[in-house]
């Protein structure tokens, strides 16, 4: 049975912004904190009220900053050793009448897109880390609002004083 769940975010607002390194833009950007009342649902019907949540977002593309967004390097490596592991059964096992073809399409298949991923991970460029993205960025030091154009109090956290908005 397919069970179809996920969330609802009801009411987003700002609520502060800063400066952040992006996994999915590979780059330095702004990110921007909207908090929303979170909702469960089951089958997109609201069900289980979850609270008040802080979303962050790069400006950019619109993604969550702080989570890749391709497959893992290490999961890659597993993969390859998947791919070799069933090759090589495939080429043990006999060949027999009905399902012929799968096992050929794996004997052939197997190796090919092993050698294709292998391939891929001795050429892609070592991904940078979050660590050392976020080492390279300078905190924010905006004096403005970068929503309302409002001068921001100064204090323990500089705050908008037209939209609430804080800078991290």
């Amino acid at each position: 049975m397919v069970l179809i769940h996920g969330a609802y975010h009801f009411w987003p607002k700002r609520v502060a912004f800063r400066n952040d390194y992006c996994l999915t833009c590979r780059a330095a950007s702004r990110s921007i904190a909207i908090r929303t009342f979170d909702v469960g649902h089951i089958f997109w019907i609201p069900i289980l009220p979850v609270g008040f949540w802080k979303h962050w977002r790069c400006v950019r593309c619109g993604a969550e900053p702080h989570t890749a967004p391709g497959t893992r390097r290490s999961f890659k490596w597993i993969g390859l050793a998947i791919l070799i592991m069933v090759s090589g059964v495939s080429w043990v096992e006999p060949a027999e009448a009905p399902d012929e073809w799968v096992s050929w399409l794996f004997r052939i298949g197997g190796p090919v897109a092993s050698l294709l991923l292998l391939r891929h991970l001795l050429r892609a460029p070592k991904e940078l880390s979050l660590r050392q993205g976020i080492k390279s960025v300078l905190p924010a030091d905006d004096t403005m609002c970068p929503f309302c154009k409002t001068p921001l109090l100064a204090g323990p956290r500089w705050s908008c004083p037209g939209c609430g908005v804080h800078r991290y």
